[in-house]
């Protein structure tokens, strides 16, 4: 170790320039980096929910749906000006790029139509062809709505106050945020004194995800002044602020430059990626920097040398004493991170690689750019030397804590099992549940429209039951319709449920249009054949593509669509069973049901993240197990690593419990985090008692000594950590960010003070060989 480091420092002008060279390269790359949520990368693509969307995406074109709601300020819809917004928008939604034409839904739209009897047979004729302008007219419209109630609820209010124009968008490279911006231009053009206009649906609230992430554009910056100025108060240096911090942002622009270069974009739930990247990359330096002070301090009083010298020997010395560990933390936390690949979805994978690849690039600066500056750098003064003469909080909090260890090892036994246990009560307190409009504070605006929209109209949130025939035109027989007929009405009587749609609705109402409208045949008809016949009688006079969205071209599948006024997963998982029962009663073996849309989706992925996420961190402690076992040489250091880690996890679950939050997409991410890069202090303990107890110190000596350098280090470095993710409280009405910087604290408060009070407890009552193997008492 010690003849590379000679290398390095005999080669550092071109490290310097190499170094400086890779890292105008990434930040190049970085200005290609986007925030876009794209759910084919966020969700599970073999999950049943997510199987059945795309099929409905892929015949019938639904997917991102948005709802626009008019509401005049006084009066009702029945109005022209107010007709007139909504032929308008509808005409503008027709023209923007991304529209699925063929499933625009309003009252101008073409597919709405009016089904009529008369003495010949159907006549099918547009809802409203222009807008009405005497009363006459809009009278007509009124009664055209009512004979056909299909339309009421989803694209008029049930009070008619409301209308709305449902548009469904393809994905594009713009994101939902390009999609929202597109709808808004023409929405805009509307909005004047004399209505309210809202948007809601799933895409208005993805898009609020994009525009809240790119936030970490300005978080980032303020991370890293917190970081600085911890470093500072831990070093009371300049040099020991901007080393540390030098690490971390060159690690930082290597790992987003590396994203930018690989055109992944970020999302919500790698968007804090670059926060982690500083906070550990600064945490390992912190560590490096701590030891080059001791060893410099260390030689220079020896004597014998110049401060030239002893800056010299001190980046040797320490790089060769603590880069072995700093190399055996690091890559724990890496691998944890990269074996992420190993998951389906495919946003997980990006966050491990891309986080992985940033803790590589930091321990890369670290073994190289980071020794070669500091022999450039002028050797510590004596000004520098006198603040660490001084006690300290920092000094009286270990010193502290050394002695609890020492001499109360049953009071720190009783501690730690009484958090633990308060833990596992908050922990069995927890609830699962993911509910994406929740990520956000409930007065946004966009909150407020969204709520808007699901109090007066059907809802903004989707339930898509594909029905599927074992044969063609296995869709017209009366029993499959009378079953989707059916399950509608089981649907309509459920909570949050406000309006459910199927091609079942349109042959009810042929039927009732065919017997002079007598309600009494608002029905499905017996005779496959009447069926048929109406189905071609309305083709007569309808348009080809009316039906294309509830019925394939071979009438084998059919699509019923629910809207709903809630996106909450547990909602949806407590409706799911009792569904499934009434639509196989109802259809039988004549038809199966798969169930898809955006409520589902979220469902899936809440599923599949949370399971992952619980995996994840079973994985990555696997991980550390194994290594920390491979590095001390026994399982029982594998073990006492992975014991902080331990009590992070349950105080994490703890603390969700108590307070209410949910175990969700986002939260379940914190803990899997928390285990990926708390092992650190438990490492770097260890291996540091080992080294002193190897060079003959006393055993309480040892321990004093290790929890005033390294354990000190350790809790600089959690505390770091803390405040980088701290700045995430500043994204107000975010909850996902604010969840985020509370789990993250708790996690590294927990880990680093568990750390600091159980490992030299445990190594003190156990006397491990992996730590006292060739000691003499």
């Amino acid at each position: 170790m010690r003849g590379y480091l000679g290398w390095v420092l005999r080669y550092r002008w071109p490290i310097i320039v190499l170094t400086a060279m890779v890292t105008v390269l990434a930040i190049s790359q970085a200005r290609n980096l986007r925030v876009i949520i794209d759910p084919n990368t966020i969700l599970p693509q073999s999950h049943p929910y997510v199987a059945t969307t795309l099929l409905v995406e892929k015949i019938f074109g639904s997917k991102n749906i948005i709802v626009i709601g008019v509401t005049p300020k006084s009066g009702d819809i029945y109005q022209p000006a107010v007709l007139g917004k909504i032929q308008r928008i509808t005409a503008g939604l027709l023209q923007t790029h991304g529209v699925v034409k063929e499933n625009m839904l309003s009252l101008s739209a073409r597919r709405a139509k009016d089904i009529i009897g008369t003495a010949d047979g159907m006549e099918v004729k547009p809802l409203m062809a222009t807008v009405p302008q005497t009363a006459g007219q809009l009278a007509q419209l009124g009664l055209a709505l009512h004979r056909n109630p299909a339309y009421l609820n989803s694209i008029v209010s049930q009070d008619e106050k409301t209308a709305t124009v449902i548009a469904d968008f393809r994905d594009g490279p713009g994101g939902f945020l390009g999609m929202m911006e597109a709808v808004n231009r023409i929405v805009d053009k509307e909005r004047d004194a004399s209505v309210d206009i809202a948007l809601g649906g799933m895409p208005s609230v993805l898009a609020q995800i994009e525009i809240y992430s790119e936030r970490m554009a300005i978080l980032l910056p303020i991370a890293i002044l917190l970081v600085g100025l911890i470093l500072f108060e831990a070093f009371r240096t300049f040099q020991g602020m901007i080393l540390p911090l030098v690490t971390a942002m060159l690690a930082v622009a290597w790992g987003v430059g590396t994203m930018g270069a690989a055109g992944v974009p970020m999302d919500a739930f790698n968007a804090t990626t670059p926060i982690l990247i500083l906070a550990v990359s600064a945490g390992h330096a912190v560590q490096l920097l701590k030891r080059y002070y001791e060893e410099y301090y260390r030689i220079l009083d020896g004597g014998g040398v110049t401060p030239r010298e002893a800056n010299r020997l001190a980046v040797i010395e320490s790089v060769a004493k603590s880069g072995p560990v700093m190399m055996v933390a690091g890559m724990v936390a890496a691998l944890g991170f990269f074996s992420l690949v190993v998951f389906e979805i495919t946003t997980v994978r990006t966050f491990g690689i891309f986080t992985g690849m940033g803790i590589v690039a930091a321990l890369i600066l670290e073994m190289t750019f980071i020794p070669a500056l500091r022999s450039l750098l002028p050797a510590p003064g004596a000004k520098e030397r006198e603040p660490k003469q001084r006690t300290r909080i920092w000094d009286r909090i270990t010193a502290a804590i050394a002695r609890a260890t020492l001499y109360k090892r049953g009071r720190v036994y009783a501690g730690a099992l009484i958090l633990a246990a308060t833990g596992l009560i908050g922990m069995s307190q927890v609830v699962t549940n993911n509910s994406t409009k929740a990520y956000f504070a409930p007065d946004l605006p966009f909150q407020l429209d969204d709520r808007f929209l699901n109090a007066h109209m059907g809802g903004t949130n989707t339930l898509a039951l594909l029905i599927g025939g074992k044969r063609e035109d296995a869709i017209k027989d009366p029993k499959v319709l009378q079953a989707m007929d059916d399950i509608q009405r089981f649907l309509d009587q459920q909570p949050y449920i406000g309006k459910t749609v199927s091609l079942a609705d349109f042959i009810k109402r042929m039927n009732q249009a065919m017997h002079g409208d007598d309600p009494a045949y608002y029905r499905i008809p017996d005779d496959a054949n009447l069926i048929s016949q109406y189905l071609l009688l309305y083709s007569m006079s309808g348009e080809p593509g009316d039906f294309d969205s509830y019925v394939d071209n071979d009438y084998r599948l059919a699509n019923m669509t629910a809207f709903l006024k809630t996106d909450s997963s547990a909602y949806f998982e407590q409706l799911l069973p009792e569904l499934k029962a009434f639509a196989e009663e109802r259809l039988g073996d004549r038809a199966r049901l798969n169930i898809g849309g955006s409520v589902p989706q979220g469902a899936a992925l809440n599923e599949e993240m949370v399971r992952g996420k619980i995996l994840n961190i079973a994985q990555i402690g696997a991980v550390v197990f194994v290594i920390s076992s491979l590095v001390f040489g026994s399982f029982k250091a594998g073990l006492m690593v992975l014991l902080p880690l331990l009590m992070a996890v349950i105080a994490n679950f703890g603390v969700m419990g108590f307070s209410g939050m949910y175990l969700n997409i986002a939260n379940s991410l914190s803990s899997a985090m928390a285990v990926g890069i708390g092992a650190d202090y438990a490492i770097y303990l260890i291996y540091r008692l080992r080294e002193e107890l190897a060079n003959g110190m006393d055993e309480s000596d040892a321990v004093r000594l290790v929890l005033n350098t390294a354990g000190k280090a350790c809790l600089f470095v959690a505390i770091a950590i803390s405040a980088g993710y701290g700045v995430l409280l500043f994204s107000f009405g975010f909850y996902i960010h604010i969840w985020l910087a509370t789990l993250i604290a708790t996690a590294m408060m927990v880990s680093v003070f568990a750390a600091l009070f159980l490992i030299p407890s445990l190594v003190l009552t156990f006397r491990p060989d992996f730590v006292f193997k060739g000691v003499t008492k």
